[in-house]
């Protein structure tokens, strides 16, 4: 069986740092422009195993991921009442930024097994 990648859909920069640190935990991964038609032809598709994205980068996305079984990494820099409505999805969660990068991959490792113990309302690692 295909091991699925993970979508990284964020600025150029924070994208490329993103990709290779997962890459070098082992993951397959795509960095995707903020694009909304061929974002939900991919995702039609089942290609993917968890979809990265930051907050509000990604925001305009949020309404069509969320439609979706794929696991939804939001990352941001604060939390204020509309990320907390987008974070009552299941399977959806939030890391805040500045990153623990070593965190950040073991989080990424457990959900990618479908590993990761949800506790509470929110999803927030």
């Amino acid at each position: 069986m295909l091991k699925k990648r993970i979508l990284i859909i964020d600025d150029a920069g924070f994208s490329k740092v993103c990709s290779a640190i997962l890459e070098s935990a082992g993951f397959g991964t795509e960095v995707m422009a903020n694009k909304m038609g061929e974002l939900a032809n991919r995702l039609d598709r089942n290609e993917f195993g968890l979809v990265i994205t930051s907050y509000p980068y990604g925001n305009v996305l949020l309404d069509e991921l969320k439609k979706r079984a794929v696991p939804l990494m939001i990352l941001a820099t604060h939390i204020d009442t509309e990320l907390m409505s987008v974070l009552d999805n299941r399977i959806t969660y939030c890391m805040l930024k500045p990153l623990n990068y070593e965190r950040f991959t073991h989080v990424i490792k457990q959900v990618m097994s479908g590993d990761y113990d949800v506790k509470g309302e929110y999803n927030i690692v």
